[in-house]
């Protein structure tokens, strides 16, 4: 790798922004890391910190005026989500580098002016209903399919998502004053895909595909993802809805993560997007070990505006043939978070990966959607076998 003479800024120093920050490092920049826990990891890794909130831009911008940079800044980046990747977007715009414009990135916080601009370009979306469905006209009154996934308008991520069982709960949920700043979709069955990108000069480079496996209804927690997605074939269509999404929000740079249900017609239907590094452990865990991807190198390059053009991941290395992240969760009586179990790998398989998600001891019945999951399981087979045989195998001896 060519070393460089520069600065560059972290919007966070979590355990989740270490692999961007050692990227920045390994190139020979300077590292400057903002975040308000002093006993961040990445601080110990970086060469000046900022102790602030990463969502407080004006203030990290101040403090920016005041460090004594000792070499060019030459770009801004986060793995974090939300608030503050509009941080990046305004600090790129103030200190004259590479970011996205903040209306885009305030488009992707509103969910609703997002669907509404991209509906415009023809993306394929969820429809919307309204969430006041209720009419007192029983001439009006509409028939609904259950369950309906109930969106917060403004945020990021899944945060808040609700999904309404019955017409009891949908009643209940109308009621409800904060209904209105809620987007109402129908439920749509299909597989769920993972996209992973890259957004370059306005175009949109696709990076990995992989399978998302959830628990199902009500809750829709994310138990696995898998490597290389049975939907490679969508590959080409998937990556023409994104380059449309950056198209209608005018994105310019940066990472780019969305999801699509794959329904049982072939329809690729865009559930979330965001201009984020995306979670779940898949951009420095699972792409890494399945392709020897180093997506953290070009995640530097691409915000410091080297020239680089990143293909889609297809060849798996070392004759591995699949690779997954497969999630526990607590049985419906537990209460706490126990000791954390083992894995025990079958022949051909390699347990790359492991992770206590909750502390033992930690009380586990006030936790929802994805937060329940106690532990995540890194696991490679170079067996020809069946994702569902295989999967299945795997809870089979997590549960066991």
């Amino acid at each position: 790798m060519k070393q460089l003479t520069g600065s560059y800024l972290s919007i966070g120093a979590g355990e989740n922004q270490i692999p961007l920050i050692r990227a920045a490092k390994a190139r020979g920049l300077k590292v400057i890391s903002v975040d308000t826990n002093p006993e961040a990891p990445g601080l110990a890794e970086s060469d000046i910190k900022i102790l602030e909130s990463t969502h407080e831009y004006r203030k990290i911008h101040h403090a920016m005026s005041r460090v004594p940079l000792p070499f060019k800044l030459m770009g801004v980046g986060s793995r974090s989500y939300g608030k503050a990747v509009y941080t990046v977007s305004y600090l790129a715009e103030k200190l004259k580098l590479r970011g996205n414009p903040r209306d885009t990135i305030n488009l992707f916080l509103d969910k609703e002016k997002f669907k509404n601009s991209v509906q415009k370009y023809g993306i394929p979306i969820p429809s919307s209903l309204q969430s006041n469905l209720q009419s007192k006209s029983k001439e009006k009154k509409i028939e609904l399919t259950y369950p309906l996934i109930a969106k917060p308008k403004l945020g990021s991520g899944k945060k808040g998502i609700t999904v309404l069982e019955t017409e009891a709960e949908f009643k209940k949920f109308s009621r409800l004053k904060t209904s209105e700043s809620f987007l109402l979709e129908p439920f749509i069955p299909g597989d769920e895909v993972t996209v992973l990108g890259f957004v370059i000069a306005r175009r949109f480079y696709l990076i990995s595909l992989t399978d998302k496996i959830t628990t199902g209804k009500p809750n829709f927690i994310e138990v696995a993802h898998v490597a290389p997605s049975q939907h490679i074939p969508m590959a080409g269509e998937l990556k023409m809805i994104c380059q449309s999404i950056v198209t209608a929000t005018k994105l310019k740079t940066g990472p780019f993560v969305a999801e699509f249900k794959i329904t049982k017609n072939n329809e690729c239907l865009l559930i979330e997007s965001a201009p984020e590094v995306g979670g779940e452990f898949l951009a420095d865990v699972l792409i890494p070990e399945h392709y020897g991807y180093k997506y953290f190198n070009d995640l530097l390059s691409v915000t410091i505006g080297e020239k680089t053009r990143p293909g889609f991941l297809k060849n798996p290395r070392d004759g591995i043939t699949k690779s997954a992240l497969v999630f526990t969760l607590p049985t419906e009586r537990q209460k706490k978070m126990g000791d954390p179990i083992t894995f025990e790998t079958n022949f051909g398989e390699t347990l790359f990966f492991q992770k206590q998600l909750v502390p033992t001891g930690a009380a586990l019945d006030k936790l929802e959607g994805n937060h329940k999951r106690t532990q995540v399981f890194g696991i490679t087979t170079k067996l020809s076998i069946s994702t569902k045989d295989w999967l299945d195998s795997i809870f089979e001896r997590i549960n066991s």
